[in-house]
C-alpha cells in the first residue's frame, strides 16, 4: 500500500461521532470580487476578507459529520487571480518536508482542487503547508495519470501562512491561517471566470497527529478518496 493510500485509509477510519447531524449536501459559495489589492502575507486584514463570508465548518470527508481540526475558508477573486484563505485550529503542527513538490499530504497542509468547467476532466490540485511549502499538480481525468498527476505543471501559486505556535516543536500550538493567490493563467485550457459563472472547487485540511492522520473538507466526498470532482463544492463568482 502506498503512503498516500495508507493516509486515506487512516482518515476514513477516523470518523467523528459528534452529535451534530452530518452535512452531506454539496455546498455552494458566492465569492465576492476583491475590494482592492491583497498582500499575500497570511494576515486577513484587508476589506476583501472582511466582505468574504466564511464557509461552513469543514466536516469529516467520509461521513459529513463534524470533524477535527476545526477549519473554515473564505474565497474571493479579481481579474488576475483566485484568492483562498483557510483558518485552521490545530494543537499539533508538523511539516518538515522540503524540495520540489514534497508530499505535503503526509503531514499538515491545506489543499485546493479546482475543476473549472465541472466535467471531471483536466482538474488541478494545489497544497500549501504551514511552513509555506507548495505541492501542485494537474490531472487529465480522475487520478490520471497516476500516481500523482502531472507534477511538472506549475500553478504559480503565491501563499503564506501565519502560525500560532511553532511548527515541529511540542509547544503550545493553536493553528494557522493560510492565504493563497492562484493566477487564472494556472488553469491551462480555461479562460478566467466572469461574474455569474460557477466553478467546482474542493477545499481540504490534512492534519498529522502523533498516532496517525485526520482530515476534513468543505464538501465531503463521502468515499475514501478526495478526488471526486462530482462532489466538489460550487463556487459562484459575484460582483
Amino acid at each position: 500500500m502506498s503512503a498516500r493510500a495508507a493516509i486515506l485509509v487512516a482518515l476514513c477510519a477516523a470518523g467523528c461521532t459528534c452529535g451534530a447531524a452530518p452535512r452531506t449536501e454539496i455546498p455552494t459559495y458566492d465569492a465576492p470580487r476583491a475590494r482592492g489589492p491583497l498582500v499575500i502575507d497570511g494576515v486577513l486584514d484587508e476589506p476583501t476578507w472582511a466582505a468574504a463570508p466564511r464557509t461552513e465548518r469543514f466536516v469529516h470527508t467520509m461521513s459529513g459529520a463534524e470533524g477535527e481540526p476545526a477549519s473554515h475558508a473564505r474565497m474571493s477573486w479579481d481579474e488576475t487571480a483566485l484568492y483562498v484563505a483557510f483558518e485552521v485550529e490545530d494543537d499539533f503542527l508538523r511539516c518538515d518536508l522540503e524540495g520540489h513538490d514534497p508530499h505535503l499530504w503526509e503531514q499538515d497542509t491545506v489543499e485546493i482542487m479546482v475543476d473549472p468547467d465541472g466535467d471531471g476532466q483536466n482538474y488541478f490540485e494545489m497544497q500549501l503547508s504551514p511552513t509555506n511549502q507548495v505541492f501542485d499538480t494537474r490531472y487529465a481525468s480522475r487520478r490520471v495519470p497516476g500516481p500523482f498527476g502531472i507534477t511538472s505543471w506549475d500553478s504559480g501559486l503565491r501563499g503564506r501562512c501565519v502560525v500560532r505556535g511553532t511548527v515541529n516543536d511540542d509547544g503550545d500550538d493553536e493553528g494557522y491561517t493560510a492565504e493563497l493567490a492562484i493566477p487564472w493563467s494556472a488553469f491551462t485550457g480555461h479562460a478566467p471566470p466572469r461574474a455569474g459563472e460557477t466553478w467546482r472547487i474542493a477545499l481540504y485540511v490534512l492534519d498529522v497527529r502523533r498516532d496517525g492522520w485526520r482530515g476534513v473538507g468543505w464538501s465531503p466526498p463521502l468515499v475514501g478518496d478526495f478526488h471526486v470532482p462530482d462532489r466538489f463544492g460550487r463556487v459562484r463568482f459575484t460582483d
